[in-house]
């Protein structure tokens, strides 16, 4: 470890992370990656990489201190932020919300009794910690269950009647808690909406509103998204209740400077947040966002950690980009494959895989499952469905044996 320069601990090695790394080295950091992956995508561009589970809080205090960090930093995980926040506080570095903030905008029992407190519209809940304690009289179905500190979107799911398996449910969500907590809340019908903003002074500057493009119905329980529509249309009726919004959680939950993105439903002529995070959203966001906005959200995020000013350079953007997540089947993941046309005709904009050789596919179609990304963009929103129609079928995706594995029943 070169001594001679500042050492800045990065939590988790997602492909946000890896331009969290270039970043930091380039402000002068020596850059430790703990990510308890035998490669995360971040390995190849950090100065070292340790094997530990980033959210293990004591363990993460204890490397810290025994290296004299300067920073430990996450910016785009939930988890791993409470993590650094943790960490940070106990060590006197620097953070961008204190840690008890950090709980109240990670862990969604504690965010649903603020937004409610504090009249920030969402939906019905209540908070279970066994199958005893399910209510049904209590919720309109379809009803949604969730760990209350899950990450990957694991053990979320849509319950449409209390004919279905209820209890099954539950009880997994209840064991994918690191608490063995979950909350059950109403399913509010509607347009499901991305939005990224910065809480610049206390103020939160919207940057972009986004589609969040849902899995088809035949999988609809597992609430999973497949990518996203970047800007997309709302009125400016929606526009300023998402304005007002964003900055109501701002002052609730104490935010002065830090990324924030929130998950909402448009329902007829108003608007219910699902729940949100204090921090650049994961995926293609920040490379979405720089390009349409001109706003780079990972630099901006490491200003806010540090204390420092963020100049708000942003723009509204002039065309269109659509994120298009890959999943497969249960299995080895092998590679992903497109044709080279697609780059040079300018049907992609990119095709990346997310994944290592070897990464063990799950059943469950959650965020931690995909396994590649594609984008594109175009000037029209016609035109843009009609690239990613056409890219899809130029695509696949194939296990270590060469099987092909792409799952396309979810488009």
């Amino acid at each position: 470890m070169n001594k001679n320069k500042p050492v800045a601990i990065v939590l988790g090695g997602a492909r946000p992370h890896k331009t969290l790394i270039e970043n930091l080295k380039g402000r002068g950091y020596y850059t430790l990656l703990v990510d308890f992956a035998e490669n995360p995508v971040a390995k190849s561009v950090a100065d070292e990489h340790i094997r530990e589970s980033a959210l293990d809080t004591e363990r993460i205090l204890e490397i810290a201190s025994n290296i004299r960090a300067d920073i430990v930093i996450s910016t785009c995980g939930d988890q791993t932020n409470a993590t650094a926040c943790y960490v940070a506080e106990k060590l006197g570095l620097p953070i961008p919300y204190s840690y008890e903030t950090a709980l109240k905008v990670t862990n969604k029992v504690l965010m649903k009794q603020l937004m409610l407190q504090n009249n920030i519209p969402t939906s019905k809940f209540y908070k279970i910690k066994t199958v005893k304690d399910i209510d049904s009289s209590y919720l309109k179905y379809p009803i949604i269950v969730k760990p209350t500190d899950c990450y990957s979107s694991k053990g979320i799911r849509k319950i449409n009647s209390a004919n279905e398996d209820i209890e099954e449910i539950v009880q997994k969500a209840l064991d994918m808690s690191r608490t063995n907590e979950a909350i059950i809340e109403e399913y509010v019908v509607g347009k499901e909406i991305g939005i990224d903003c910065f809480v610049k002074n206390g103020e939160a500057i919207i940057l972009m509103v986004k589609e969040r493009r849902k899995i088809n119905k035949n999988n609809n329980n597992a609430q999973q998204i497949y990518g996203g529509i970047w800007p997309t249309t709302v009125s400016n009726e929606i526009y300023n209740q998402i304005k007002l919004i964003a900055n109501q959680v701002a002052n609730v939950f104490k935010l002065q400077n830090t990324p924030l993105m929130l998950q909402a439903i448009i329902s007829e002529n108003s608007v219910s947040v699902i729940e949100f995070g204090a921090r650049i959203g994961g995926g293609e966001s920040y490379k979405i966002i720089k390009e349409s906005t001109g706003f780079d959200y990972v630099d901006a995020a490491i200003d806010s950690f540090l204390g420092n000013e963020v100049i708000m350079n942003n723009h509204k953007s002039n065309f269109f980009l659509a994120n298009n997540y890959l999943y497969a089947m249960p299995g080895k993941f092998g590679y992903v494959s497109y044709e080279e046309s697609l780059l040079e005709t300018g049907a992609i904009e990119y095709c990346n895989p997310l994944k290592e050789r070897g990464f063990e596919i799950g059943p469950e179609i959650t965020s931690n499952n995909r396994v590649g990304v594609f984008t594109v963009k175009s000037d029209t929103i016609e035109a843009l469905y009609d690239k990613i129609d056409y890219a899809l079928k130029h695509i696949e995706v194939y296990d270590i044996d060469g099987n092909p594995i792409m799952r396309r029943d979810i488009y």
